[in-house]
């Protein structure tokens, strides 16, 4: 994969909204201001199959929660950029950056200190509850969620599922970017060749919230057990150059939303 040059700051909001409402406007993508947290917007655009909410299914896909970790919103802009075919043809709704105030701070959590990937089941947190209220009654068959990790040496990937497993298939696609991750153990859980991978058993994950995270819901786990069949968190290392970490999550995207197709 060709790696374009940044011309911006890693932790340029103002430059990344901006960028998000030109490609808005340009491909019909419908925006909605969910919150204001820190002084920053947190935003979703939908394509018009998304809108009326009148049809399933389709792709949900979410950046920025941790402010620290640059790499996937720009990914994510340059993806939408691209004009995939999905636009045209499934429901689509994104989050470019659930964490403003995070990512020009160069902070992992927001505004008021917390890690809002361990709060995704509080609907007392203003933006977790509105972003609840958002997706109530949706259902994905696919959601992604895109990540960095300040310890990695290579990509890795959590994949719950209901559906048949493509973890594998999906790392090995991206590796031409940025090897796999070979650790057997990653921020405390076991992995196999950078894949960690559960079927979905709602009860599974509910003892994963509450034994080893101690209650604390990420992101991924509530959309697998409310709102999408199958759930991808896809992590870049966040020490490599910008230009590579950005260029493995593009690929990921259209790997993982070519399924889809």
């Amino acid at each position: 994969m060709e790696m374009n040059p940044l011309t911006h700051s890693g932790h340029g909001f103002e430059e990344l909204t901006m960028r998000w409402k030109t490609i808005a406007q340009d491909l019909d993508l419908k925006e909605t201001v969910i919150s204001e947290e820190g002084g920053y917007e947190v935003f979703a655009f939908e394509n018009q199959c998304a809108v009326p909410r009148c049809e399933a299914g389709g792709l949900y896909v979410s950046s920025g929660v941790h402010g620290d970790e640059c790499a996937p919103p720009w990914s994510l802009l340059q993806w939408v950029e691209t004009e995939p075919a999905i636009l045209n043809s499934k429901p689509v709704v994104i989050f470019p950056c659930l964490n403003p105030h995070g990512f020009v701070e160069n902070t992992r959590h927001d505004h008021s200190g917390m890690d809002l990937n361990r709060n995704f089941q509080d609907e007392n947190v203003p933006l977790i509850g509105r972003w609840q209220d958002f997706l109530e009654d949706r259902e994905f068959d696919l959601a992604v969620n895109l990540h960095e990790d300040y310890d990695a040496l290579g990509i890795y990937l959590y994949e719950i599922v209901r559906t048949q497993s493509r973890g594998d298939q999906l790392l090995s696609a991206c590796s031409e970017v940025i090897r796999r991750e070979t650790a057997a153990m990653v921020d405390g859980s076991e992995f196999e060749n950078g894949l960690l991978s559960h079927e979905t058993k709602d009860a599974d994950l509910k003892r994963v919230v509450d034994e080893d995270l101690e209650g604390g819901c990420p992101e991924a786990i509530w959309l697998a057990m409310h709102h999408a069949t199958d759930t991808f968190t896809f992590e870049s290392p966040s020490e490599m150059a910008l230009e590579t970490r950005v260029a493995a999550h593009q690929r990921f995207l259209e790997e993982v939303t070519a399924g889809l197709l």
